[in-house]
């Protein structure tokens, strides 16, 4: 059976988290977190000791033809699907630019109803008694989000600036916190304010006080050469994976280093631990609330571990086979590029993320991913 490669190396897509990415109070959210996706980060660097959650496995050396015999990998034929700008993702590009300078406007005159913001004060009493985690001051909740457990939102609507509410509600029973999973609780609930979101209108003023363009029109084409480029991003992208998945399906493994596998196993675990932080919420609480168990994560696990060693064994057999390496020249290129490309403010702070050794050996595998690209026959 054929295997999806991912791949994870044309780009030095360092184990981080962005710091701009927002953070939520996850304790003072009555449904915890929202569900995230489980794909596989892409990474080709694991964090070093300032990021990592624990201390990461050493990828110790080894003969890669004790592992790997290399099958056919230059002159691969691949095909791939030509990706298109159309009008209709102009504009639904452009609404998602227009939903982003979204502002809020207060409501004095109606109640609340779906899709306004409420700052509420609440708090969540079980059997009389407060409950950890199920209060809040001046909290913003867009009601029909899902944000919060079901029929808290509901509740709400139809209520005005000032109502005090008292809400019957029962947590699922599936619920993160065993002492509350299918507990019916109160919550008291006062409205403070109401604000309805205002998306602006595609007008020649927005554009000139918020793009770099004149006039709807040169707006339209500047996203329209946007979206180009990202479309050849990806076909760029699922021609590589395309001609990776080829090359490892025409070699043979014979096994894996199982420092590798434990260090592509350890990379994936501490990008989701990482990222639960972001949430405020330990590991095992994050995997429950996306949807995930011990057993499924493992199994994940395994499959990007392998899939992560195999393309490490091809990439490092074609630079043997075909004596690939980085001169000093290419290396500062490609620092150089990650510089300019990740937005590091030098090179010292790009170290402080990765080693010398690290980056060397992506921009390596970077190369040799060039060399079979080069070598591949599109259909």
């Amino acid at each position: 059976m054929k295997k999806k490669v991912l791949f994870l190396v044309m780009s030095l897509s360092i184990l981080m988290l962005a710091g701009g990415c927002s953070k939520k109070d996850v304790a003072n959210e009555p449904n915890g977190t929202e569900n995230t996706a489980t794909q596989a980060p892409e990474a080709t660097v694991a964090p070093t000791d300032e990021t990592a959650t624990e201390v990461a496995p050493v990828r110790e050396a080894y003969e890669v033809g004790d592992y790997i015999t290399l099958g056919e990998y230059k002159g691969i034929e691949v095909t791939v699907d030509k990706l298109e700008v159309k009008e209709e993702d102009i504009d639904a590009a452009i609404q998602t630019d227009l939903q982003a300078n979204t502002t809020q406007e207060e409501v004095t005159d109606r109640a609340i109803e779906s899709g306004d913001i409420v700052n509420i004060d609440y708090e969540g009493l079980k059997d009389g008694v407060a409950f950890e985690g199920g209060s809040a001051q001046a909290y913003d909740l867009t009601i029909g989000s899902g944000q919060f457990i079901p029929g808290f939102e509901d509740q709400l609507i139809g209520a005005k600036t000032g109502d005090k509410l008292a809400l019957d509600i029962t947590f699922p029973a599936d619920y993160t916190a065993a002492d509350l999973a299918g507990q019916a609780v109160v919550f008291n609930v006062t409205v403070n304010s109401i604000k309805k979101a205002v998306v602006p209108e595609l007008t020649e003023e927005y554009v000139k006080a918020n793009t770099d363009y004149d006039t709807i029109a040169a707006y339209r084409e500047g996203t329209r050469a946007k979206l180009q480029t990202e479309n050849e991003d990806t076909m760029k992208n699922n021609k590589i994976n395309s001609i990776l998945t080829s090359i490892i399906d025409n070699s043979e493994i014979s096994s894996y280093p199982q420092t590798l596998l434990d260090y592509y196993s350890y990379e994936m675990k501490d990008y989701y631990t990482q990222y639960a932080k972001m949430y405020g919420m330990e590991f095992a609480d994050f995997l429950s609330a996306s949807g995930m168990t011990e057993e499924s994560f493992t199994t994940q696990q395994k499959s990007y571990a392998e899939d992560r060693a195999s393309q490490e064994l091809a990439l490092n057999a074609i630079i043997k086979a075909e004596k690939i390496e980085l001169t000093d020249d290419e290396y500062k290129a490609g620092v150089a590029k990650i510089l300019t490309d990740y937005g590091y403010a030098s090179e010292d702070e790009l170290f402080k993320s990765a080693t010398e050794a690290q980056i060397k050996e992506s921009l390596i595998w970077e190369k040799a991913v060039n060399f079979v690209t080069e070598q591949a026959v599109e259909l």
